[in-house]
């Protein structure tokens, strides 16, 4: 296996790392305004199913997030590994460590495209609630 195989994965783990972890932010910052928002509901009594939907669902995304970042984290780690086996020529192991390196990636993109689908779902809810509180009668915006 030629270093130039192993060192095309190289620039594109970190990448996706960056990529996650802003995901990764933004979820939290929605997470920490959805719970502000469940607060000032439960007082005035609206809204407060959808957002406790919209907070269950976040939290399977968060989740998926973070196993996506962790595995993306060990893809980085095995590619390493396997750029240094074939840059000193102990290429026994460096096949393997390619393949650690694939089936991480594979484990860290499968997580973010379940995640990706979850995302759809929690702007459902949300659209939902917008649609249901227009529907139920005018609010105090005037």
């Amino acid at each position: 296996m030629s270093l130039i195989a192993v060192g095309t994965l190289f620039p594109a783990i970190p990448l996706a790392i960056v990529a996650l972890n802003f995901r990764y932010t933004s979820l939290a910052g929605l997470m920490r305004q959805i719970t502000s928002q469940l607060e000032a509901s439960t007082q005035d009594g609206s809204g407060e199913a959808v957002l406790i939907d919209e907070l269950t669902v976040m939290k399977k995304r968060m989740t998926l997030v973070k196993y996506a970042l962790f595995l993306c984290g060990v893809a980085f780690i095995f590619n390493l590994a396997a750029l240094y086996l074939g840059y000193f020529s102990l290429g026994g192991l460096e096949p393997a460590m390619m393949g650690l390196t694939i089936l991480s990636m594979v484990g860290g993109i499968s997580c973010f495209c379940v995640e990706t689908v979850l995302s759809t779902k929690a702007l459902n809810l949300h659209i939902s609630g917008v649609l249901h509180r227009d529907a139920t009668g005018p609010d105090d915006r005037a």
